[in-house]
């Protein structure tokens, strides 16, 4: 036997060994939540009905109260960590409402079927509901609480910042209609929020 066909040999063991050890777990969620924005910035860069070209990065800041509906289904890997795809719909500004197709990651330092802190970070895309359906992008980061009810049931008491790209319509400050888009070279907006929410996982 050479030297080559006995690693092989191991490596296969090796394998077959860790896949009879791991057996992942479909899980499934819903989250309701609180999301308060606070700040609100933007680029712009468009040309006016005068014909020059006008650059103006706006900042706002201002409160606005939202909620947030979230259904996601993923996978245990191992003990500690879920990976799952989210998707529902959320407010992030005044009238402002998107649909994100996220995925999120959950780390459970004490087990994802015990009671214990745990960190999560995701990210994706958000498609708006109104005005200009252009995709964005958003991302969180933060810490919670879960709470093992049952088997594998548990609730987790979420705190999270959000930050969500998105665009706007920006209004010529010569004629006060809205600039057309071939005129148009920047425009995002950005808005930086705290959510708080609860989540049941099953």
């Amino acid at each position: 036997m050479t030297k080559k066909t006995l690693l092989a040999i191991i490596l296969l063991l090796a394998a077959s060994q860790l896949s009879m050890a791991w057996k992942p777990r479909i899980s499934y969620g819903l989250e309701w939540g609180y999301s308060a924005t606070f700040l609100k910035t933007a680029q712009h860069n468009f040309i006016c009905a005068e014909g020059y070209r006008i650059i103006d990065n706006p900042e706002s800041w201002r409160y606005f109260s939202n909620g947030t509906i979230i259904a996601g289904a993923g996978i245990d890997l191992g003990n500690h960590f879920n990976l799952s795809l989210n998707s529902g719909i959320l407010g992030v500004y005044s009238k402002r409402w998107v649909i994100p197709a996220e995925l999120r990651v959950k780390y459970c330092p004490a087990g994802l079927l015990s009671d214990g802190f745990l960190l999560q970070a995701g990210g994706g895309a958000v498609f708006p509901t109104s005005v200009l359906h252009e995709t964005g992008v958003r991302g969180l980061a933060g810490c919670g609480y879960r709470i093992a009810v049952y088997k594998s049931i548990s609730i987790d008491i979420l705190l999270s910042a959000t930050f969500t790209l998105d665009h706007e319509r920006i209004l010529d400050p010569d004629t006060g209609q809205y600039v057309y888009r071939s005129d148009i070279t920047a425009n995002t907006a950005e808005y930086y929020a705290v959510n708080l929410s609860l989540a049941i996982n099953f």
